[in-house]
């Protein structure tokens, strides 16, 4: 049998002049390639899920934010040959601060601040838009 293993990943609903940033991962990843998602990552043991946000948005996207509120939290599973992970992530409504240049990290490919109204364009889960559109009420 499976090994199940439990993982906590954030994510980060950044909002600026009306519209969210999403990333898309990169073709090459294990899981989910080439889909769009919010900047997010796995907690660190030990480390606060406000922190862990701050640090994975600023590492995958160089922008640098601030919490405003924790806006969902949905689960998922990803199942690899040896394991099945459980992953719980939980996401918050970010502003932020200073500069809007993406810098992304080699996880993601390519980015798009997108109004409400685009959500339907782009290849995003359906618990990550419903994350998002929790953000602009």
């Amino acid at each position: 049998m499976k090994q199940i293993n439990q993982k906590v990943v954030v994510g980060g609903v950044i909002v600026n002049e009306n519209k969210v940033l999403i990333v898309q991962r990169a073709s090459d990843e294990e899981a989910y390639p080439d889909l769009w998602e919010l900047p997010s990552g796995k907690k660190e043991p030990l480390e606060k899920v406000t922190d862990a946000i701050i640090r994975e948005v600023k590492e995958e996207t160089g922008l640098t934010t601030e919490i405003i509120k924790m806006v969902d939290v949905f689960n998922f599973s990803v199942e690899k040959p040896d394991e099945t992970r459980d992953v719980t992530q939980i996401n918050f409504l970010l502003k932020l601060i200073g500069s809007s240049e993406v810098k992304l990290s080699e996880e993601h490919q390519n980015f798009a601040w997108i109004t409400k109204d685009e959500i339907n364009n782009y290849n995003l889960s359906e618990e990550t838009k419903s994350a998002i559109i929790k953000s602009f009420i």
